[in-house]
């Protein structure tokens, strides 16, 4: 693998980490584009820490937080940021989602035949979670049950084409919370369950090392994933603050069109 396939990997990984239009979708759309098989376990492994390093690093004030702040408050003295249980709570249910349907979903849903079903079903319903919710709630008005149902909506990101921040998301707008809170709720309980699957994948130690072509392209992987990640984290923000998910719904539907066409 090139300098130019290791950058072009970590812009797809970063990129669509954070927007809700699916990083396993592209992922396994890029290698038919590219003409290339499937660069590995370790690359894989490589790429989402990188994205875990973007959130550790564009929030790293509020991780800061965080840690001062194992549990949740309430009334004058709750603050606008997650705790330790609320990220705990809302990690669990892919944890076992993932643990128990892992093997199964990499083996039966890994196809375009799927992406071309759940990637425009489920950017259609960000969009009308989106139009239908209020913009209300705040993210520190979360509960512990808001996290929880958000973490349940989280356990449908296995599925190749949902995507994971896509699927937080709509939770969070259909529990009320305002657009740019959704993605920081989304954003922050990326880091457990991205790290729980870098921790998951890396347990194969003897499969990644098989797997490594070159230390360059991993670091080069690595570095890219985290520089458009936290692009893609700091512009999905602003974006929503002023605009809503239509465009990315959009997207979505046309990506569909496209696989539907090499199908």
């Amino acid at each position: 693998m090139g300098i130019f396939e290791s950058v072009l990997y970590g812009f797809v990984q970063g990129a669509t980490e954070y927007l809700p239009v699916s990083s396993s979708a592209h992922l396994l759309l890029l290698p038919h584009f590219l003409g290339q098989s499937d660069p590995g376990l370790a690359f894989d492994v490589i790429l989402h820490l990188g994205t875990l390093l973007a959130t550790a690093v564009y929030f790293f004030r509020d991780w800061l937080v965080i840690l001062m702040n194992p549990l949740p408050r309430s009334g004058a003295r709750k603050v606008s940021h997650l705790s330790w249980v609320h990220l705990g709570v809302g990690t669990l249910p892919a944890v076992i989602a993932g643990v128990l349907f892992n093997s199964w979903i990499k083996e039966y849903t890994r196809s375009l035949a799927i992406l071309w079903a759940t990637l425009p079903l489920f950017g259609l319903l960000l969009w009308w979670a989106d139009k239908k919710s209020s913009m209300g709630r705040k993210m520190s008005d979360a509960s512990i049950r808001d996290v929880f149902l958000v973490g349940c909506m989280q356990c449908l990101a296995l599925i190749p084409g949902v995507s994971r921040s896509g699927s937080t998301i709509t939770a969070s707008r259909l529990l009320g919370f305002n657009r740019a809170d959704a993605a920081r709720i989304s954003f922050l309980l990326s880091l457990p369950i991205t790290l729980g699957a870098v921790v998951y994948e890396a347990r194969h130690w003897e499969e990644v090392a098989a797997s490594v072509q070159g230390m360059e392209p991993l670091f080069i992987g690595c570095f890219s994933a985290l520089l458009f990640g936290a692009l893609a984290i700091h512009f999905l923000i602003k974006w929503v603050s002023k605009s809503g998910f239509a465009i990315f719904a959009i997207y979505r539907v046309i990506l569909a069109a496209l696989i539907f066409s090499l199908l």
